[in-house]
């Protein structure tokens, strides 16, 4: 029986620190100062520049082009990866992947990704504030 467990590791850091991070497949890379993300397979690290959001699983399978790229679907709170013609499920509906449309917790948890309007963020613990790693905005919250 296949193992369907999705496992995925992820880092903040800044882009002159990324040659120091080893390829590991399922490792997703958000570098803080230019806002690139990157995937780790087990041959390469893809580099992504955009998340798409879409409102559901229904919207998402009947796209007719998709783009190479990450699509969060809003409904089922699920990050999903289309690269090369295949669609890949990085997250599911118990994930570290949190929508809000009442705004961001005062304090964030580590390894959790934060979805509001079109921006993504993640909790940085030393300055204890958000720090925008994807989206159509690029403001850090104070």
């Amino acid at each position: 029986m296949a193992n369907n467990k999705i496992i995925m590791k992820f880092i903040a850091t800044t882009s002159d620190k990324l040659e120091k991070i080893g390829l590991k497949p399922g490792q997703l890379i958000f570098t803080t100062d230019d806002r690139v993300i990157y995937l780790d397979t087990d041959v390469k690290r893809t580099t992504y520049a955009a998340i798409m959001t879409i409102v559901d699983e229904n919207t998402r399978q009947s796209l007719s082009s998709p783009i190479d790229g990450f699509y969060y679907v809003r409904k089922e709170n699920a990050l999903w990866n289309y690269y090369n013609g295949l669609w890949t499920q990085m997250t599911g509906q118990k994930s570290n992947l949190v929508f809000s449309d009442s705004g961001l917790p005062v304090a964030g948890e580590n390894e959790t990704l934060y979805v509001e309007d079109t921006a993504i963020y993640r909790w940085n613990e030393l300055t204890h504030s958000y720090d925008c790693v994807g989206g159509a905005s690029w403001e850090n919250l104070a």
